[in-house]
């Protein structure tokens, strides 16, 4: 940038330029979905910041983001100074090169908004974990692929005119000894950004295909989807008018009198918006429950996960913020606990924990080992119960606190104490059961062997 800055031709005021209403409208497009995309972009960031899930996904996201911001003030100047938006008989004589030195700029910063905000997503869904090798391979060469496409889009866009003036200058862009790359190669690149754009759109569905997933879940995935979708709308939409522009056939249309250039800013900032929306979910499940709620509680109510007379020694309790789980030991499971166990789960906002699909309770390898899935809502707010099964499995290490005032410590406590005493008030009684069952068969044993004496004596030899 600091070598391109002195290069740039002079113009004039841009505000005493007059805005005519299609220019006007233009200039509202781009600022309006540059700002839609960056209050997104920060609920994001406040979201993923509360719940400390900042994440490489949310800094790639942030560099898109970045560059949109830096897109906006060329392309402002392109409209105004090239005079898109006005009649084409009212447009006054101009210079247009200092326009192109603007648009020039905006090119650079257009071509890694996407790409950014392409490996968002990829790296996003490998922070899921768990996935099948094909998607997870896919996911790899999808990375590798965008990552190289962005490099060379962005050499070849930056020197797609040697000497780079030829970028803006017409006339020494018509000079023999100037080299350029063919009007092609904005064709060819646009169709492979629409080519990733779809991949990377259908992997989601790869991933989540044939899975069970709440209602309010459902939505929020397909929403997401649509948006992914209408970005690859954009870019097909913007590819038909990059076509028109270099090889259409001169028309009476007005060449002025349109502003399909601010597809462009468009479609990076709904990039943005798509690429963020996974991350508020629990946000709007804080705003709106009923609709994108998804706690333990709920599931508790609705009974869909919580089994009251269920054997399952896998049940998680929320109301004491404890997780109760069997051992297996030499492939028999035991409990320490079989009354808590059976309590917190007649509690409301108790959550069972279930064993995978296809894995007995019991290790094949005798070592008693049994992998289990909780059906509950992860710290970040992601949706667990879409991650079940199916080859897909995400490994969690959970630290359980509480914060709150002294009183709720103390309640929490109290609660605890009394589980605990619980236990050990059963453990005693099991115990002493015990004790009781192997003095009664002893004396039975005992009983026994004197009847059976006895009556050897009364017979006596023959």
């Amino acid at each position: 940038m600091a070598a391109l800055i002195p290069r740039r031709p002079e113009h004039g005021n841009v505000l005493e330029i007059p805005t005519p209403p299609l220019q006007q409208a233009a200039i509202f497009i781009i600022f309006f979905f540059t700002a839609l995309a960056f209050v997104t972009f920060s609920l994001r960031a406040y979201t993923r910041l509360r719940m400390r899930t900042w994440g490489l996904d949310d800094y790639l996201v942030a560099c898109a983001m970045i560059f949109s911001l830096m897109m906006i003030g060329p392309f402002y100047m392109y409209i105004k100074l090239n005079y898109f938006g006005w009649r084409q008989e009212d447009v006054p004589p101009f210079d247009p090169a200092p326009g192109m030195w603007w648009f020039y700029i905006a090119q650079i910063f257009y071509n890694p908004i996407l790409a950014f905000v392409k490996a968002s997503v990829l790296c996003f869904l490998l922070r899921l974990g768990g996935q099948k090798p094909g998607v997870k391979y896919a996911i790899y060469f999808l990375n590798t692929f965008n990552a190289l496409q962005a490099i060379a889009i962005f050499l070849v866009a930056t020197l797609q005119c040697l000497p780079i003036e030829a970028n803006w200058d017409f006339a020494l862009k018509a000079d023999p000894n100037t080299k350029c790359v063919d009007n092609s190669f904005h064709v060819i690149i646009s169709s492979i950004t629409i080519l990733t754009d779809i991949a990377v759109t259908a992997l989601p569905f790869w991933i989540f295909l044939g899975l069970k997933m709440p209602r309010a879940a459902k939505i929020a995935v397909l929403g997401i989807f649509a948006l992914g979708l209408a970005v690859t709308i954009i870019g097909i939409v913007r590819l038909r008018g990059v076509i028109r522009l270099f090889y259409a056939q001169p028309t009476d249309a007005d060449p002025y009198h349109d502003i399909t250039v601010t597809l462009s800013v468009v479609e990076g900032n709904i990039a943005i918006v798509s690429a963020s929306a996974p991350a508020l979910r629990p946000l709007f499940r804080s705003l709106l429950p009923g609709l994108f709620g998804g706690s333990s509680a709920r599931y508790g109510n609705a009974n869909k996960y919580n089994y009251p007379h269920s054997g399952s020694p896998y049940v998680f309790s929320g109301a004491g913020g404890s997780i109760h789980a069997a051992s297996a030991v030499g492939g028999t499971h035991t409990t320490n606990s079989r009354h808590a166990r059976e309590s917190s789960m007649g509690r409301r906002g108790s959550i069972r924990l279930k064993n995978l699909r296809g894995v007995s309770s019991t290790s094949k390898s005798g070592d008693g080992g049994a992998h289990t899935e909780c059906r509950s809502i992860s710290p970040s707010g992601s949706e667990e119960e879409i991650m079940t099964y199916n080859g897909i499995m995400r490994t969690t290490d959970v630290q359980v606190h509480f914060e709150g005032s002294a009183a709720d410590r103390r309640r929490m406590m109290m609660i605890r104490n009394s589980q605990r005493l619980q236990e050990e008030e059963y453990e005693d009684e099991q115990a002493r059961a015990a004790a009781r069952e192997t003095d009664a068969a002893s004396s039975r044993a005992s009983s026994d062997l004197k009847g059976g004496v006895r009556v050897q004596i009364e017979k006596g030899p023959l």
